[in-house]
């Protein structure tokens, strides 16, 4: 008998500092998406982040238009070629300077976002914060005073670089 006995208290005690301090701990969870669709920020920066798309298509096509009538000119395979890789390095510049910008904007997004909700646990006296897509049950929905505090901020589009 006390050979069942002792392992099994030797593994209850063994989890009981982790199960004690998950009982004392307190639990936050915010809505992602919820938050990303009303920071203000976050639709700014959508808005710029669709507008450079928008120029990098029209610079595509008004590349095609240049090369279209390069190609009607009849010059030697030699010039169109040089014609076309001129042409590809412009609108690869251009695509490279669209995925930097969506790169920065998204990083900033998150951080913006990021800093609202530790603030917010901070304030709440709350340990831990997950994503409510994470928790089944419980913890103390944080989601619309993040909220609140983002919609405090300047917009992430007119912040400089």
């Amino acid at each position: 008998m006390t050979r069942i006995i002792v392992p099994v208290l030797i593994m209850f005690l063994s989890f009981w500092p982790a199960y004690a301090q998950t009982g004392s701990s307190k639990i936050g969870v915010v809505d992602g998406e919820k938050l990303f669709d009303q920071y203000p920020g976050a639709q700014d920066a959508t808005k710029k982040i669709s507008d450079a798309q928008d120029e990098l298509r029209n610079a595509i096509t008004e590349t095609e238009k240049i090369y279209a009538e390069f190609e009607k000119q009849k010059k030697s395979e030699a010039e169109k070629l040089t014609k076309k890789k001129e042409l590809q390095v412009k609108i690869d510049a251009k695509a490279q300077e669209t995925k930097t910008l969506i790169e920065s904007l998204s990083v900033k997004i998150e951080d913006e976002i990021l800093a609202a909700i530790k603030k917010t646990a901070s304030e709440k006296g709350l340990d831990v914060v997950f994503d409510k897509r994470a928790v089944l049950v419980g913890g103390t929905d944080i989601t619309d005073a993040v909220s609140e505090a983002l919609k405090k901020k300047p917009p992430i589009a007119e912040k400089k670089e």
